[in-house]
């Protein structure tokens, strides 16, 4: 049965074909897929965002290896985790827990890290040798020790005297700043001052307009049509907002 392996990465050079190698050193019956090889450097939150988007849409069975690991080399724990049918390998630092737990009950193992490996690439000397490894038949079992993983929480919205406070969990290549909300505000909203209109599409606004909409991956998210909502706002992942209520600033 040929088995499907997605990689998620900050690597953005030849690094991924490191992993990929080691892999079909093994076995050739896999298919590749990059979910994303450009993660921001080191930004974990957006990394398990776009894990937990993605993942969704592959079949069971699906081995996701997520490699965006600044406490690579440390005592932190290489892990793998079972949810859904699906499999994720990578760092214990949270990146792995909300795709996890989006698509079932979440059990995770502990890896043994050879003696062998990089202490600064363990994506191809641990977490590819481990999809390999089950590529081959051995029992994820097999592989490592129960282990209680850590987890990243994306957080939730806070209606506050003034408005909601919300909490940037991604920007997008084109500057769309996606925030942990599941659901719009019942109208137009301001940040920092500028009005953000409450629209479908991004159409729907007009030139150079800013906007909050409903994203395709069921998040909110602020955008300008035409335009960087990231750029004009001056936002990056992690950051916390204020969406002020109009009535409280007219």
């Amino acid at each position: 049965m040929v088995r499907v392996i997605t990689f998620l990465t900050d690597f953005g050079s030849f690094y991924l074909s490191q992993m990929k190698g080691v892999i079909l050193q093994r076995t050739g019956d896999v298919v590749f897929v990059e979910i994303s090889n450009d993660i921001p450097p080191q930004d974990v939150m957006s990394g398990a965002f776009a894990l937990m988007v993605a993942s969704r849409y592959f079949p069971p069975g699906t081995i996701h290896i997520a490699v965006v690991d600044p406490g690579v080399g440390t005592e932190r724990a290489a892990i793998c985790v079972k949810s859904g049918g699906h499999v994720f390998i990578g760092p214990d630092n949270g990146i792995l827990l909300p795709a996890a737990r989006a698509l079932g009950s979440p059990v995770a193992w502990m890896l043994d890290v050879p003696e062998d490996a990089s202490p600064t690439f363990h994506g191809r000397d641990v977490f590819a040798r481990t999809a390999a490894e089950m590529i081959c038949g051995t029992p994820i079992e097999d592989l490592g020790t129960p282990f209680e993983p850590h987890d990243l929480d994306l957080g939730s919205p806070r209606i506050v005297a003034n408005g909601i406070e919300a909490s940037v969990i991604y920007v997008d290549d084109f500057g769309n700043v996606v925030l942990n909300m599941r659901r719009l505000p019942e109208s137009d909203v301001r940040l920092m001052g500028r009005r953000l209109r409450r629209v479908r599409t991004y159409g729907e606004a007009g030139w150079n307009e800013s906007l909050i909409t409903l994203g395709s991956h069921g998040f909110a998210e602020i955008a300008v049509n035409g335009g960087s909502a990231a750029e004009l706002f001056g936002l990056s992942t992690g950051d916390k907002i204020l969406l002020e209520d109009m009535s409280c600033s007219e």
